[in-house]
């Protein structure tokens, strides 16, 4: 089961924790980054907008590692974004997330307001067991 937090916002930068926590009676082994994607009120996905693996103000990426959860437990993620505008360039703002637990799995939609701004960029951190900040 993945669920998305509310958005935590810091000097103009935002970002939500994602949590899978698995429900299975068997272990689940994450390995490497959730699959996530800026959606539209259509749901459609917002081209303008990427994905990148890495650090941000909100949060340190520790990189892929393999992950091995038992029922019951859970991993994080952090999705972040700064809300930066230009004087040129319209400002883009989604209005859903796609969050898979890696390439190739079914997504589940949440509604998250992503005020991008001008920047067409969001950070995805690896899953991990706990921030270290």
């Amino acid at each position: 089961m993945i669920t998305v937090g509310e958005v935590e916002a810091a000097l103009g930068h935002r970002a939500v924790v994602l949590k899978l926590t698995n429900c299975r009676a068997r272990t689940l082994t994450l390995d490497g980054y959730p699959e996530v994607a800026v959606l539209d009120a259509r749901r459609n996905k917002l081209k303008k907008v990427a994905v990148a693996h890495g650090s941000s103000y909100m949060a340190t990426d520790p990189g892929p590692a393999r992950i091995r959860l038992g029922k019951g437990e859970s991993a994080l993620a952090a999705v972040s974004w700064s809300n930066t505008v230009e004087v040129y360039g319209g400002a883009v703002a989604g209005t859903y997330l796609s969050v898979a637990q890696g390439k190739g799995d079914a997504p589940v939609v949440w509604p998250v307001v992503t005020d991008i701004g001008t920047t067409g960029k969001v950070e995805l951190t690896a899953w991990l067991l706990k921030f270290a900040n």
